[in-house]
């Protein structure tokens, strides 16, 4: 395995079932032996750690690392057994400088908090933010209605109510979808 994370973003339209499929690929890919950090996107501002949100559902299917970003800056949760990167050193000093970040919203803030605050785990899972990624994951849902996207971005798969089991896979295909993440590292 490479010594940097493999991410992979999530994207979709609000109500398309994106955390949902984190939650489930989190904890697969936990029972795969692999470290599992995610992100979320809160593009519209956050409350940290609020129960039922996306961060803490992804704290709860078994994330070791959550990343929480939005305009106000960003939130890092830990679980129980996780150290930051140069806590060897310093306890705090790696975590002080993530309160620096006074607006992390343009993709190479985030990139480098990723970076930074991810790098020991397999594989991120990020949740509604595409510029940042190895490989991209469309969530689409029948009544979920669709975003327009701008520019150019190669959907790796796609999970949907209307799979044909090549690169659309269903909801229920979680299994699938891991086999072929645990492939790529």
């Amino acid at each position: 395995m490479s010594n940097e994370p493999l991410v992979i973003s999530v994207v979709g339209p609000s109500g398309s079932g994106k955390t949902t499929v984190i939650e489930q690929l989190v904890a697969s890919l936990r029972s795969a032996g692999l470290r599992i950090g995610t992100v979320k996107h809160a593009s519209h501002g956050f409350d940290a750690d609020r129960e039922g949100s996306d961060s803490w559902r992804h704290q709860r299917a078994g994330a070791e690392r959550v990343l929480l970003v939005g305009p106000a800056g960003a939130v890092l949760f830990l679980d129980a057994h996780s150290t930051h990167p140069g806590a060897a050193d310093d306890p705090h000093d790696d975590l002080a400088r993530l309160g620096e970040i006074r607006t992390a919203d343009h993709h190479d803030d985030i990139a480098r908090l990723v970076r930074t605050y991810q790098c020991d785990v397999d594989v991120v899972l990020a949740e509604g933010y595409a510029p940042i990624h190895d490989l991209l994951i469309e969530v689409e849902r029948d009544g979920a209605q669709r975003k327009t996207t701008t520019g150019e971005r190669e959907v790796w798969i796609t999970v949907t109510d209307h799979p044909d089991g090549v690169d659309r896979l269903g909801f229920d295909a979680i299994e699938v979808l891991t086999a072929r993440i645990v492939a790529r590292l």
